[in-house]
């Protein structure tokens, strides 16, 4: 450093050592000071402004408001889901047994069906006999004839007497058969026979 002015070279050594130290005083606060620069530089850096600091704090407690409202929205959505979800378990036992009665119900209504379908096989077998019976030529009408019939037939169980009752039309075979001698003729022989 060079040497003041005013100051001599060759003066006292107190003043010398003064000055040192005096200097050496100055370069310590300037490196302090550029230390302290460093610092506020960073500290501008990492730190924020008070009113940043408040937006962001506003912001922050709305934000925790709108959480809040969303769970007890959530809790809301929560619950109906369970109602529904208990919904959903009732009516599917609901179904389930309306599906084993309708099971039930289409079980019975095919056992019907089918006890339908054989009596109506048996009428038909029934119709088939008596179609047999009423056409083709008198010998093959007398075999076809049930014997179980014939029997019935010629064993009546009580007579009725001629003019008890006007008999229209084909019955009058059937009555004339009743009042006849019924182990003369069978039933089938005065059906064939031309009406008198």
């Amino acid at each position: 450093m060079a040497t003041p002015v005013g100051w001599s070279q060759g003066g006292s050594g107190s003043v010398c050592l003064a000055f040192d130290q005096l200097r050496d005083v100055i370069e310590s606060q300037e490196e302090l000071i550029h230390q302290l620069r460093n610092v506020m530089i960073l500290q501008d850096e990492n730190f924020v402004s008070k009113e940043e600091f408040q937006a962001v704090e506003k912001k922050l407690v709305e934000e925790k408001a709108a959480h809040a409202k969303t769970r007890v929205l959530l809790a809301k959505e929560e619950e109906k889901l369970q109602f529904a979800l208990g919904e959903i378990e009732v009516l599917s036992k609901q179904l389930e047994k309306e599906k084993l009665a309708f099971e039930k119900a289409l079980s019975s209504v095919k056992s019907r069906a089918l006890q339908e379908s054989s009596k109506k096989d048996q009428l038909i077998t029934k119709c088939n006999g008596i179609t047999c019976l009423t056409s083709g030529s008198r010998s093959s009408k007398r075999t076809t004839w049930p014997k179980c019939w014939t029997r019935s037939i010629r064993k009546p169980r009580g007579r009725v007497r001629p003019g008890a009752a006007s008999v229209p039309g084909k019955n009058k075979m059937v009555v004339a058969f009743l009042l006849s001698d019924c182990n003369a003729q069978p039933l089938p022989s005065l059906l064939w026979r031309s009406p008198s």
